[in-house]
Parts: structure tokens; C-alpha cells; sequence
């Protein structure tokens, strides 16, 4: 078996990437550590490098088109990962997920049209509604606490009363930021409700081969809502091989497939370039599966890291108030009152354990901060750039989404400036 080196820290800078290169021109600072967006700092597997290689030596870059191993190593991955019987005439290409729900809300929605999305959630939904011309309708998700900690949940009483006069909704499954795998209880309530009221499923699982426990596709849930669904998915996020540009989208139902496939053809935007069906067909592997395996242990590595660092160093002692006024008399035998206190622990600064991905949404709530000292404070006294937690909408305020993606001694240095900054901050 190979042995993969997730350790090895890797010099990105001056390769056009995207995290690396533009961190300083978005926040307008210099020497801030790049933990943001959704770019694993691993090598890309030399298997894959490998291939890509042999590839250009052929001499030629010319038009690239679908080979039938494309085909046969997504359905066999489904299958294999996921219980998911799908067939070639249910499979479609996209260069991006974005891209690809760009293009179906233009094909099954209308301007002016109704779609529901889950906020806090990936920052691109939102924008994508706009840019449709559609009108954005909210949900917000819940923040609840669970055996495992602080988890989001669906309200599902407001869900039946948002959804009404909805054309479509974007599913982020799992979620993003967050990290929740839906279970099939929920993704079945989801679907009840969205075929009693008709509404158009767009299912991003871009996120699903990072899960940590059991991922279960959206259009599997439910016969019925196989027929209303899209799905969209991709070796990008999985494999670090989001700049080849490949994603793949899945519709069970003939008509849904015929008018998407026809939609995407007429503007031929359904073509990839000279590399673009090598990530699925190459990933979608033995080897793959290897590499991945890997990987997961080490993320969960860094996800356990991350949490013990914050329990660690951010818990403080507290005095909580109960209320209840206390009677007694002193030794001159006069009575004095005073309110009952207990003395607990606070932690200030914690996250949200992510179910799937290397994404963490750390939770400064407690340190009450407005959103834009928040802000600040991670970059200008951290020198860290993270996402902002209010871009994924309502509910990420008091959130900054952490990208642990990377070797360990990179995810130490955050944690430490991290510290460093909390203390200089609080006089520690």
C-alpha cells in the first residue's frame, strides 16, 4: 500500500492560486496566513499528476471529449460508496458545481420564480438566485445542542411555511459551512415537503466523499423525488483538483435529464476541456479510495486538534448569577443579603464538528464581538484570513469558517497566532 505524506508543506505561492496569491489583493494586508477558501494544501496525488503528464507528452492538446471510462468509473464509485444504481443516459458533465447550478436554475426556474436555500450556507446559492433574476426565500437553519456539541438543524415547521409558492430549492448536502450530513429522517421530511408543494430540488453533494458518517444522495430517499431532483457532485473538493475544472450531475428522471442535457447543449456549455474527464475517471478508483482514506484520518487528525486546542486554551472560569437572593448574619448579628453564584467554566472561543469535510465554523459568539470587530480581529491582530462567517447569511454571525485542509504544522501556526492575538487582545 502507498503511504501518503500529508505533512509535507507545499511553497503555492506564485502558482496563480487562488488561495496563495490573492489573499493579500482581497484583504488588502500582507502576511496574513490563508486558512479560507475550500483548497486542500495536499499534494494532488502522483498517481493523477502522473497521468496528466503522460497525457501532454502525447504532443497533442486537442479537443477533449467523453471517454466511456468516464462513465463506468462515476456509476461504479455511486454504486460502490453509496448503494446508488445510476446508468450513462443519467449522467451529464459541467466544468463547476456553481456552474452547473447556475445553468439549472436558468433551465427549471424562471425570473421572478420563488428558491428556498438554508442559510448560514455557501455564499454562492445566494448569489446564483440573484443572478437568475429569481427571489431569494430563506430558511435559517438552527443551532442546537447535541450529545456531540453545538450541531445545525432544520425548523421544519418554518421550512412548510417557506416553501410555499416556491419553484425550487438548492440543498447543500452536506452542508457547507457547518459540516452537517442530513440524516435520511430529515432528507425524507425535506422531500415530503417538497413534492406536496411541487418544488424543484437542486442537490449539491460536492462534500459527500468527505463525510465521516454515512452520506445518503438526496434523489435515493424517495422514489418519487428521484423525479425531481438534480444532483451535483465532483472530484474537486475530494481530491484537490478543483482547477481541471470537472464536475458531474446526475438525473434519474428521463425528462428532468433530456431537458437539462438539451438546455446545457444549446449553448454548448456541456463540454470540458483537454483534461476535464480525467479527475472522475482516474479518482473514481482502487487507488483513489486509497488516497482518500488516507487523507480522511488525517483531516479528522486536524478536526480533533483544532477542537482540544479551543477547549484547552479559550475556556474560562465564570461566576454565573442563579438569582436566588442568599440570607444571612454576620458577626455583629445584622443581616446581610447577596445572590447566589456558581462558578463555572466558559469556553469563549469553540467550533461546530464538522460530520463532513475539512471545513470548521469556529464559534466566537461568547466573546461578543460585532461582527466587524470579529473581523479584524482574526486579521489585523491574528494575521489570519478566514472566511467571514456573515457572507454564508443569517445565522453565521459571530462565525469565521476555518479551512484545516493542510498540513499539521501549518493548522499549529494558525492556532498559535490565534492564541497569541486572543491574549494580547485580553491582557492575558
Amino acid at each position: 500500500m502507498t503511504r501518503y505524506n500529508f505533512d509535507k508543506e507545499l511553497n503555492r505561492k506564485g502558482t496563480s492560486c487562488i488561495k496563495w496569491d490573492m489573499t493579500e489583493s482581497i484583504w488588502g494586508k500582507k502576511n496574513l496566513l490563508p486558512m479560507w477558501i475550500a483548497d486542500m494544501d495536499f499534494a494532488t496525488p502522483k498517481f493523477f499528476t502522473d497521468a496528466l503528464v503522460k497525457r501532454v507528452d502525447g504532443g497533442v492538446l486537442g479537443y477533449g471529449c467523453r471517454p466511456q471510462k468516464w462513465y463506468d468509473a462515476i456509476i461504479a464509485w455511486f454504486k460502490d460508496r453509496y448503494g446508488w444504481t445510476i446508468t450513462q443516459d443519467q449522467l451529464g458533465f459541467v466544468p463547476g458545481i456553481v456552474v452547473g447550478i447556475a445553468h439549472a436554475l436558468r433551465c427549471f426556474t424562471k425570473p421572478g420564480d420563488k428558491v428556498l436555500i438554508f442559510p448560514p450556507v455557501y455564499y454562492p446559492f445566494a448569489n446564483q438566485v440573484a443572478y437568475a433574476r429569481c427571489k431569494e426565500v430563506d430558511c435559517p437553519l438552527v443551532l442546537k445542542e447535541g450529545k456531540n456539541g453545538e450541531d445545525f438543524e432544520i425548523d421544519f415547521k418554518l421550512l412548510e411555511k417557506k416553501i410555499k409558492g416556491c419553484k425550487a430549492m438548492i440543498l447543500c448536502n452536506p452542508h457547507n459551512p457547518g459540516g452537517r450530513v442530513w440524516t435520511r429522517t430529515e432528507l425524507q421530511k425535506i422531500a415530503k415537503i417538497c413534492l406536496y408543494n411541487n418544488v424543484f430540488v437542486i442537490s449539491d453533494e460536492i462534500h459527500c466523499d468527505l463525510s465521516f458518517v454515512k452520506h445518503i444522495p438526496f434523489a435515493t430517499v424517495n422514489a418519487k423525488q428521484a423525479k425531481n431532483t438534480i444532483t451535483f457532485h465532483a472530484p474537486s473538493k475530494t481530491f484537490n483538483c478543483a482547477g481541471v475544472g470537472a464536475s458531474e450531475w446526475v438525473a434519474t428522471d428521463k425528462t428532468v435529464h433530456d431537458k437539462f442535457a438539451t438546455y446545457l447543449r444549446g449553448g454548448e456549455f456541456d463540454g470540458g476541456h483537454y483534461d476535464s474527464f480525467m479527475p472522475s475517471s482516474i479518482f473514481y478508483s482502487e487507488k483513489g479510495k486509497e488516497w482518500l482514506s488516507q487523507a480522511m484520518d488525517y483531516i479528522k487528525g486536524n478536526i480533533d486538534y483544532v477542537e482540544k486546542f479551543l477547549r484547552d486554551n479559550f475556556t474560562a472560569q465564570t461566576i454565573e448569577l442563579s438569582g436566588k437572593v442568599i440570607r444571612t448574619e454576620n458577626e455583629k448579628g445584622e443581616t446581610e443579603e447577596y445572590a447566589e453564584a456558581r462558578i463555572g467554566a466558559k469556553q469563549l472561543i469553540k467550533m461546530i464538528r464538522p460530520q463532513a469535510s475539512f471545513l470548521v465554523f469556529l464559534d466566537f459568539r461568547n466573546l461578543g464581538l460585532p461582527q466587524n470587530q470579529l473581523v479584524d480581529f482574526l486579521v489585523d491582530k491574528a494575521h489570519l484570513a478566514l472566511n467571514d462567517g456573515a457572507m454564508f447569511g443569517a445565522g453565521g454571525e459571530g462565525f469565521m469558517r476555518l479551512n484545516v485542509g493542510c498540513p499539521r504544522k501549518t493548522l499549529e501556526r494558525a492556532m498559535t497566532q490565534l492564541k497569541a492575538a486572543f491574549c494580547r487582545k485580553y491582557k492575558l
